[in-house]
C-alpha cells in the first residue's frame, strides 16, 4: 500500500508530493497525524492511524500531514488500478502490480506522509483479507525482474529497476527493495526517482512504507529501521 501510494503518485508524474504535505504549521514537535487528524478510512473501513508513527519518529523538522482515503482513491485512479497498464517484461507483471495500492476488501487504513528536507516518507498501515500478499512478490522482484518497463495512457512510458534491500525478518514476512524509476514529469522534462520500498506483513495488517529522497541520499539502513520501529509501533499500539 506504502509503496503503491508514492509509486503511484510518482508515475503520474507528481514527484514525492502529495497536496497537504509539508504544511508550514507542521513540525517534529507538533502531535502526529495519528493522533491529531483521521485518515479518512475508506466506506466502511476502521480507522488504523493510532498505530501510525509519532512525527519525531522521522527526525527532526519532519512536516507530518495525513493522507485521505480520497488521496488514496485519486492516485490509483491515475493509473486505472494498472488494468489499462502494459508491463513489459510479462514476468515482472507481480512485481510491479505489488506496488500500486488496492484498496478492495479492506477493513481498516491509516496513512501519512512525512518530509525531512528533501526526503518524504509515506507510511501506509492496512487491514483485511489479503491485503499482504504483495509482500511476496515484493521480496522476489529483485530476482525475478531487475528491470521493466510499464505504459499507461495516463503517464506515457516509464522505465524501473530493482535491487534488493535487506531488511529485517518481522511478523508473518517482511521485504523490501530499492527502485530506480525514470520518466518525463508534468514540464516534458526527463527525471529520475529512486525509492526504498519496505512491506511487513502482521497477521491481516500490512506495514507499508515507502521513501523517496529527492537529492538522492535515501539511508538504506535508517529506512530499515524505521520499517522496524513503524511494525512495533502498530503491534504494540492496535492489538
Amino acid at each position: 500500500m506504502g509503496a503503491g501510494l508514492l509509486g503511484s503518485l510518482a508515475l503520474a508524474g507528481c514527484g514525492a508530493e502529495v497536496e497537504g504535505v509539508a504544511s508550514p504549521s507542521s513540525s517534529a514537535s507538533s502531535p502526529s497525524s495519528a493522533a491529531s487528524s483521521s485518515t479518512g478510512a475508506l466506506d466502511g473501513a476502521g480507522d488504523l492511524s493510532a498505530g501510525l508513527l509519532p512525527a519525531e519518529a522521522f527526525g527532526p523538522g519532519a512536516q507530518v500531514a495525513p493522507v485521505t482515503a480520497d488521496q488514496l482513491r485519486q492516485q490509483q485512479g491515475r493509473l486505472g488500478g494498472l488494468q489499462d497498464v502494459t508491463i513489459t517484461p510479462e514476468a515482472c507483471a507481480p512485481g510491479v502490480k505489488s506496488i500500486q495500492p488496492g484498496l478492495d476488501d479492506i477493513a481498516g487504513l491509516g496513512a501519512q506522509t512525512a518530509t525531512v528536507g528533501t526526503s518524504t516518507t509515506v507510511e501506509v498501515l492496512a487491514s483485511g483479507e489479503g491485503v499482504g500478499a504483495g509482500v511476496d512478490d515484493l521480496s522476489s522482484t529483485a530476482e525475478t525482474c531487475p528491470q521493466a518497463t510499464i505504459t499507461a495512457p495516463e503517464i506515457g512510458t516509464a522505465d524501473m529497476t530493482f535491487t534488493a534491500l535487506d531488511v529485517p525478518a518481522l511478523g508473518d514476512g517482511s521485504a523490501g527493495i530499492s527502485m530506480t524509476l525514470s520518466i518525463t514529469g508534468p514540464d516534458g522534462q526527463p527525471f529520475t526517482l529512486p525509492m526504498l520500498l519496505g512491506m511487513v506483513r502482521d497477521g491481516d495488517r500490512l506495514v507499508s512504507l515507502t521513501q523517496v529522497d529527492a537529492a538522492g541520499g535515501a539511508d538504506p539502513a535508517a529506512f530499515t529501521a524505521l520499517l522496524q520501529q513503524a511494525f512495533e509501533q502498530q503491534a504494540a499500539t492496535l492489538d
